[in-house]
């Protein structure tokens, strides 16, 4: 006698969506303040005289801006949070990301209010509470949740970890629970998480890679930094020595030193997004531009020192 799966008779997906107004505004508000001081920034620092505070005003622009993109991101992630209960599996939807799991994996449900509130460790604001959290009696916990207090939680717990969620109706939700349960087990439904679009690429997830990017970055920032806070104490005309020509000493206006700082910065954005795509089909490949974008960087600075040495 072979096993096999029975037909199951199909039931309407439910959708639960908890509350998010006052999540989404708070992180819409740290969006557009990180976008308006960071733009300002940029708006200073664009056409400014190259000295250190023109750098600082880059840097601060930059910061800020990839500031607005994450917590965007995360705003965006949180307007989308919902639990969706189709007839196999229970999907937790959060941004570009797909939490699937299965029903015949959930062991029991249980509420908040018999629960303390434990304090999650991730993303922590008015309204959005997602992250991790070890809670007493339920063990380790994934947090995807709006909560204002412990009665509108509820914790899904499965047979390898457990899921804290904001539901209002518990009850409604429970029973959609217990309706696919009672349809009887589908085989081959296995517990996992997916991601679609930008955030598939296996370039978040390789921590050397995102490690040899950051000190890519950290150079170039030290590349310019050095070059701008340098540039003005050189007189406006310089000599260029050119030991390999055979001692060729040509003078220039010291603006043509500003070029090292660019070609690093412009090395730097190439290398980086090169890498960021082609890591996706050669892991390899991408690691090497983004090693080669920091040691260009490391080779310009020691060109910098020389030539402001010998300006």
């Amino acid at each position: 006698m072979h096993t096999r799966t029975r037909p199951r008779r199909t039931i309407g997906a439910a959708v639960f969506r908890p509350p998010r107004a006052l999540g989404v505004i708070v992180g819409g508000g740290i969006v557009l303040w990180a976008l308006a001081i960071g733009g300002l920034s940029l708006w200073v620092a664009v056409g400014a005289p190259a000295e250190f505070k023109t750098f600082a005003a880059w840097v601060a622009g930059a910061l800020l801006l990839f500031l607005a993109m994450v917590f965007l991101n995360w705003t965006y992630s949180l307007a989308t949070l919902r639990y969706t209960i189709g007839d196999d599996a229970l999907v937790i939807v959060w941004g570009f990301r797909r939490i699937v799991v299965p029903i015949q994996n959930i062991q029991r449900m249980v509420p908040g209010r018999t629960l303390d509130e434990p304090d999650v460790e991730g993303l922590n604001w008015w309204g959005c509470h997602v992250g991790a959290a070890d809670v007493p009696r339920i063990g380790y916990t994934l947090f995807y949740s709006t909560h204002s207090s412990p009665d509108e939680l509820l914790y899904v717990v499965t047979d390898g970890e457990a899921y804290a969620l904001t539901v209002l109706d518990q009850a409604s939700f429970a029973e959609e629970v217990q309706a696919r349960a009672a349809l009887g087990p589908v085989l081959g439904a296995t517990q996992r998480a997916s991601a679609t679009g930008l955030a598939a690429l296996p370039f978040w997830r390789d921590r050397v890679a995102l490690m040899a990017a950051a000190l890519s970055i950290l150079a170039c920032a030290g590349l310019v930094g050095y070059v701008f806070t340098s540039y003005p104490g050189l007189p406006q005309v310089v000599q260029f020595e050119f030991p390999d020509l055979g001692g060729i000493v040509r003078i220039g206006n010291k603006a043509e030193l500003l070029r090292i700082a660019y070609l690093g910065a412009g090395i730097l954005a190439t290398n980086v997004v090169l890498g960021v795509l082609v890591h996706a089909r050669e892991r390899a490949a991408g690691l090497w531009l983004f090693v080669s974008a920091g040691m260009i960087q490391v080779v310009l600075l020691s060109a910098a020192l020389v030539a402001f040495e010998n300006a």
